[in-house]
């Protein structure tokens, strides 16, 4: 969903953005296969990006890794503008943007959810 398309120059740069915004970092592979776009467009928006500051990188092994600049001077109203964008998607989209799952679950385990561990005080 291409929310602010009279600011930036293309989707990719938009979901890159919002992407880091939300999640905090990621790289251009995982970026891509959450939109389910191919990589090198996310690619070379993301070097567009850090090219004029607006996202720094780390190698991380072969991995490079980015996150927004803090040091940007317009951090501040542009984490504000991605944050009316992301009002403004889909609530499907912003539920799997919001969760992030970080490791595997353990085989056979079984999915207690939030709700039901609460109602039974466990």
């Amino acid at each position: 969903m291409f929310v602010l398309k009279g600011l930036l120059r293309a989707d990719s740069q938009e979901n890159a953005l919002v992407f880091l915004m939300l999640r905090g970092e990621g790289y251009a592979r995982a970026i891509a296969g959450f939109y389910g776009m191919p990589v090198n467009p996310m690619q070379k928006q993301l070097a567009r990006l850090e090219e004029d500051g607006v996202i720094v990188s780390e190698l991380i092994g072969r991995v490079r890794n980015y996150r927004l600049n803090p040091r940007y001077p317009f951090i501040e109203p542009l984490t504000a503008l991605l944050k009316a964008a992301v009002v403004a998607y889909p609530a499907e989209l912003k539920a799997r943007l919001l969760v992030q799952r970080t490791r595997p679950r353990q085989a056979g385990k079984p999915l207690v959810t939030a709700r039901k561990r609460n109602e039974t005080g466990e």
